[in-house]
């Protein structure tokens, strides 16, 4: 028997603008790229979710840091001197002390019996200075972490830290300045410090906390309350001066500043950036040259975005109250015109020849307008009717008898004279300068 051929289905591509994912589904395949794409999205997703798991575990910890520093400071006696060493670490230092003493005593025993120049005593005497010098740095490293912690209790004191310092930092900050992380030396006299998981922070790989970029900071409040002030919108012509001005407050901030400026609540007491965006500053947590500039610049561009955005608002603000101001000194003068101009919307969908664009029959209707212009000039003491004859918006002064006429007076022909549709704001005026 003749083994019958298969023969493949001939696709279109050509009319497939999903292209080879329908072509798979089409010929009984299953969607590769799809479910790929699926599968990316999900694990994008998980990532995602994972690191703000992780970004509101670090705040949380963070906050409790910072109960630490508070409860700290709460049990501290006033006027304490906390450049000091503390009591518990003068035990450790007077140990350290001593051995190194006697390393010095028992070298230089050792050398004076030596000849002199000679390589051996050479070695002695090179003991007897890394010994000495071992002394001096446990002295300069205390006085240095006690200059530090002071700053740090007294900016914590008075909410001087940036809120745009790494949970991380912010952390290890307060267990090392509170003494909640415990010291020891090394061979060298360096000053080390073990958090409750074992990590240890060498006293010169200490990052401490940056303050609030107040300088720039009040210098962009009192820009943006002059715009204000001014009363004036921002325009091509002044808007790039602003920005280049913004922009050189960034640059005399450095970068410890440009991240204050973006996340702390100084002008207007507001932050230009939300708590939920903090993860952009782990682009600039680099040591290389090239993508840390590269991360300032896309940063700080964005920042200006976001401080151009609040300062044409602010200029909007102020242009918006000068010109209320404006109104309420004219007073009365322009009400009529403003209630006009209030009621715009009205008017134009019954003004004369207006079509409804739904049924195309006429939808001005004059008898409308009358009854609307009559809920403003009554309180004025006047009346409006509407004059079919000439098409007019007659004006009466309701204050008159019976049979009143218009306050333009009679034409010829005896018809009252009015007001044409376009000239309402004639009318208001007249009532105005009243």
């Amino acid at each position: 028997m003749r083994r019958q051929r298969r023969q493949n289905t001939r696709l279109n591509l050509g009319r497939d603008p999903l292209g080879a994912g329908v072509a798979y589904s089409q010929s009984g395949f299953n969607d590769l790229g799809g479910l790929l794409s699926q599968k990316i999205q999900e694990g994008t997703a998980k990532v995602a979710s994972f690191e703000k798991q992780r970004r509101d575990e670090l705040k949380l910890e963070e906050e409790k840091a910072g109960l630490m520093v508070e409860n700290f400071m709460a049990n501290q006696a006033e006027g304490i001197d906390l450049t000091a060493i503390p009591d518990e670490d003068k035990g450790m230092i007077t140990e350290f002390s001593m051995n190194q003493k006697q390393i010095y005593a028992d070298a230089a025993q050792a050398a004076g019996s030596m000849k002199a120049g000679s390589p051996e005593k050479l070695e002695q005497i090179a003991i007897m200075k890394q010994a000495n010098q071992r002394l001096q740095n446990v002295e300069k490293q205390y006085n240095a972490w006690g200059g530090m912690r002071e700053d740090y209790i007294q900016d914590f004191q008075s909410k001087n830290i940036s809120v745009a310092n790494s949970s991380g930092n912010m952390i290890s900050a307060a267990g090392i300045f509170t003494g909640a992380q415990q010291r020891s030396f090394d061979e060298d006299g360096n000053i080390m410090f073990t958090d409750a998981s074992g990590n240890i922070t060498r006293m010169s790989d200490i990052k401490q906390p940056f303050e609030k970029a107040w300088k720039q900071g009040d210098q962009i409040n009192e820009a943006m309350m002059e715009l204000y002030s001014g009363g004036e919108k921002l325009d091509d012509t002044t808007r790039p001066y602003l920005r280049n001005k913004f922009s050189r407050l960034i640059d005399n901030a450095g970068v410890e500043g440009l991240q204050s400026l973006a996340f702390d609540k100084m002008v207007g007491n507001e932050s230009f950036f939300s708590e939920e965006e903090k993860e952009i500053l782990e682009s600039l947590d680099t040591s290389d040259p090239e993508a840390l500039i590269t991360a300032k610049k896309q940063f700080k561009e964005q920042l200006l975005d976001k401080m151009m955005n609040v300062a044409d608002q602010q200029a909007d603000n102020g242009f918006n109250k000068k010109q209320a101001a404006n109104r309420q000194v004219q007073g009365p003068k322009n009400e009529g015109l403003n209630w006009l101009e209030s009621n715009k919307a009205f008017f134009n969908q019954y003004r004369p020849g207006t079509v409804d664009p739904i049924s195309g029959k006429q939808a001005g209707n004059p008898d409308q307008i009358a009854s609307k212009l009559n809920e403003y000039v009554s309180s004025k003491g006047f009346g409006v009717r509407y004059n079919p004859k000439n098409k007019q918006y007659v004006l009466l002064n309701s204050k008159a008898k019976q049979g009143y006429g218009s306050v333009r007076g009679e034409g010829q022909d005896g018809s009252l004279i009015g007001y044409n549709y376009n000239e309402l704001n004639q009318m208001m005026q007249y009532i105005d300068q009243l």
